[in-house]
């Protein structure tokens, strides 16, 4: 057999060393993600992904910022990461039914006799009244049956399916519209476009903190009724519901709910400061 030359040897320990230390750096030096993946992502491993579609921003809403918080902590501690898309509320409602993304955060009771392919999350994730705002001082509602009779324009959140029954059939056609922004509507009422808007009263007193309403006449006429809220799976999720309702149940005996709503208070109103 052959032997290697003394130059052969040299250059096949120069290789093996080299190898060495390429190996050692590798190891030492941190993996870093690719753009499109978060620091999560790279501690929870490969835990599957539950993801709602919200029709608002959690970034400038409080509703769904206090939302986002919640189903957070109730997934992980399910065994799943959470995550959510932002798409208009009827293209939430669609996504959700066909099953494009998992699930909603916050319907009405009566949400799953429309999409029939929706399971209800049985514990309520939100409890919040349905306001009337106006600038007109003469109008003031005591319920939704205020509303007849009477030539108001009335404006409301496009998609929001409570407030899409009860004004049906009680408010003509010609003097309902629906709104894609609440900031928007606000605009439309001091242009005298509308004479109310319909939301929730929390959404109506994060809008009013803008500067450009601080100073305006825009104010509640009206709380037209209490609005509990539950969340909403897609039907192969029907076991998790189940489980996802009891941990719900036992966060908020914790004072979790409370303290991740002072939480998304706190986060919303330091944003609006600083736009200001």
């Amino acid at each position: 057999m052959d032997t290697p030359s003394h130059a052969e040897g040299n250059m096949a320990y120069l290789l093996k060393m080299l190898l060495g230390i390429s190996l050692s750096l590798a190891l030492c030096l941190p993996i870093k993600a690719n753009d499109d993946t978060s620091a999560e992502t790279l501690t929870t491993g490969n835990l599957p992904t539950i993801t709602m579609a919200f029709y608002e921003d959690p970034s400038d809403n409080l509703y769904f910022r206090w939302g986002e918080l919640i189903y957070t902590e109730a997934f992980a501690r399910l065994g799943y990461q959470f995550r959510y898309q932002v798409v208009p509320p009827i293209r939430a409602s669609m996504m959700a039914d066909t099953g494009k993304v998992d699930g909603e955060p916050a319907r009405v009771f009566a949400y799953g006799l429309k999409y029939k392919n929706l399971i209800r999350v049985e514990e309520p994730i939100l409890e919040s009244k349905l306001t009337a705002y106006a600038i007109n001082p003469n109008i003031q509602l005591t319920d939704w049956g205020s509303l007849l009779n009477h030539p108001y324009r009335i404006e409301y959140y496009r998609g929001i399916f409570y407030i899409e029954q009860k004004l049906e059939g009680l408010v003509p056609a010609d003097r309902l519209t629906t709104s894609s922004s609440p900031i928007n509507s606000f605009r439309r009422m001091q242009r005298d476009r509308i004479d109310i808007y319909i939301d929730t009263e929390a959404i109506g007193k994060n809008v009013l903190q803008h500067a450009e309403f601080q100073h305006s006449k825009i104010h509640p006429v009206g709380e037209l009724e209490e609005l509990i809220s539950f969340g909403y799976l897609h039907k192969r999720h029907k076991a998790l519901a189940v489980k996802l309702s009891a941990t719900l149940k036992q966060m908020k005996q914790e004072g979790l709910f409370e303290r991740y709503k002072q939480q998304a208070h706190t986060e919303i109103d330091q944003s609006i400061a600083h736009e200001q």
